[in-house]
């Protein structure tokens, strides 16, 4: 969990998660010592869906997609995840096991922590326990809006709320970089490459969000903000 310089400990980590931020250095230099830094190409696989649950995963660099996986039927992009964020699973207090498949959306680097050491910090830092329950708990709530949102909006409100996630919560800006593809908008707002094209053109014929060369703009914040609640 280092700044992607050999020879930082997670207590000079600039890239840990605020979880950790409750932990002693003593604390921080047990998990040094227990975990690793791996890197993965776009595309890549961290974390498979239903295998176990040994690590926590830490993100330090790029983008990853939660996806669940529906054989016979098209996946669902549940979320996407940024620096520094956790990324857990309930399942780590269930069958131990992942209900959603993660995927590097761009070139990525994530931080493993032994499940074990974790375990152990819940015992020491209650603090610590209480804001880790605390994030699983928040990420199931905002699934929860999420499905309502792709059950009761109509396809237009669907992609506004995907564009607006973007723009709140993953790049803090109305302009940004475009690291996902047509078919990760589908994914994520439930409908087909085509459909999320037409739409995307309807709003750019409107004045309302275009994408050029990869850079991605809201032109009309209060409208799109508008489509995404009476959508």
């Amino acid at each position: 969990m280092n700044d992607l310089v050999d020879g930082f400990t997670c207590a000079e980590c600039l890239k840990k998660c605020s979880l950790f931020k409750t932990l002693s250095k003593e604390q921080l230099d047990e998990i040094y010592n227990h975990r690793y830094d791996t890197t993965f190409r776009e595309g890549e696989v961290i974390a498979k869906q239903g295998s176990p649950i040994s690590n926590v995963v830490s993100l330090s660099d790029g983008l990853a997609k939660l996806v669940l996986e529906t054989p016979g039927k098209p996946d669902i992009l549940l979320s996407i995840v940024k620096p520094t964020n956790l990324i857990t699973s309930p399942g780590m207090f269930l069958d131990n096991r992942y209900h959603f498949s993660v995927i590097s959306l761009t070139d990525t680097k994530a931080c493993f922590i032994n499940m074990t050491i974790i375990r152990q910090l819940f015992g020491e830092n209650k603090e610590f326990q209480k804001r880790f329950h605390y994030s699983v708990g928040e990420r199931s709530v905002m699934l929860f809006s999420r499905f309502r949102n792709l059950i009761h909006k109509n396809m237009a409100g669907r992609l506004a709320d995907a564009i607006l996630f973007l723009s709140n919560e993953i790049y803090e800006s109305p302009e940004f970089n475009m690291d996902l593809r047509r078919s990760d908008l589908a994914e994520y707002s439930n409908m087909t490459k085509e459909s999320v094209s037409r739409i995307l053109k309807e709003f750019k014929e409107q004045k309302l969000f275009h994408i050029e060369n990869d850079t991605a703009r809201i032109l009309d914040m209060n409208r799109l903000v508008q489509i995404a609640r009476n959508g």
